[in-house]
Parts: C-alpha cells; structure tokens; sequence
C-alpha cells in the first residue's frame, strides 16, 4: 500500500520542536484519520482546523519562528470534502495547541522526576528521550524557562 494513493501530502511550517513531537507521536510519516481505535488530539484539531475557512490573521506572512517544515498526510476523501484550508490564522492555532500540549507535558515529566532528584538539568535528557526532543530543536535555556515560568503561575494561583 502505497501512501501517495490514499493521502494527501500537506507541509505545515512549525517550531523545531513541535515537529519533532508530532513525530514521536505520530511516526515518520505522520497520517491523519479522521476514525480509528484511537484518533490523537493533533488529528482532532487538523481535522477542525481543515473545516474553517476564516482567516482573520488577512495575507500576513507566517511566523518566522515557525522554522521546520512538516509533511503530514491527510486521507484522500477529506482532503476532497473539506480542501486545504491551512491558512495563516489555522496554521497559528494548531502550532499553539500542539506547543500547549508539549509544553503541559514537559512540566508533567519534570514534575515527576524532580520529586525523585530535584535537579532540572540532571532531569532533563530523561524528559528529553522521553518526548524524542533534541536540545538543537528546543534549547535548554528556552525549557528551562517554560517550565520556572510554568511554575511561578501556580504559585501565584494559589
């Protein structure tokens, strides 16, 4: 079965380590149904996104964090039904729900593991191979920092 016949290819343009997630997610060829024993959060938000034609962000260009480019598959009868409607403004919203996801379970895995060694930097190549994400995809500096300022807002929420 060759997936050109039964996928529509479609690049979208992500951070580094948004791409490397859906990739440990999804596989190499990461493929998008729209049924199945378990459709994943990614898909159900693509798929949303494919439906809404606005565009409110107008002809502006895409975020130049957005670095990485991303081939993902779509089945050939969605791709028909609904067309290719990545606009700025979807192609936005589904990098910052799947940034939102990486990020809330980054913190998760650290939390965990500092409750075993409070240390963030001897914690982070375990949270690392755990979400598959190369330091050149998402640097320390830039975790460290999600995951202090993470931090800061629930003990000020408390």
């Amino acid at each position: 079965m060759d997936i050109k016949e039964y996928f529509i290819p479609i690049d979208i343009n992500t951070k580094p380590y948004v791409k490397a997630y859906i990739i440990h997610k999804l596989g190499s060829q990461p493929k998008l149904r729209s049924k199945g024993p378990k459709i994943e959060s990614i898909g159900n938000k693509l798929f949303d996104l494919l439906q809404h034609k606005t565009n409110e962000r107008g002809a502006r260009k895409n975020d130049t964090r957005y670095t990485a480019i991303l081939r993902i598959y779509i089945p050939t009868g969605l791709f028909k039904k609904l067309g290719q409607n990545l606009n700025e403004t979807n192609l936005k919203q589904l990098n910052l729900f799947i940034e939102l996801e990486v990020k809330q379970l980054f913190c998760n895995l650290m939390d965990d593991l500092m409750c075993h060694l409070p240390s963030f930097i001897n914690n982070l190549p375990e949270v690392r191979r755990k979400l598959e994400i190369e330091p050149s995809q998402w640097s320390t500096e830039a975790m460290k920092q999600v995951y202090y300022r993470r931090n800061k807002n629930f003990k000020g929420a408390r």
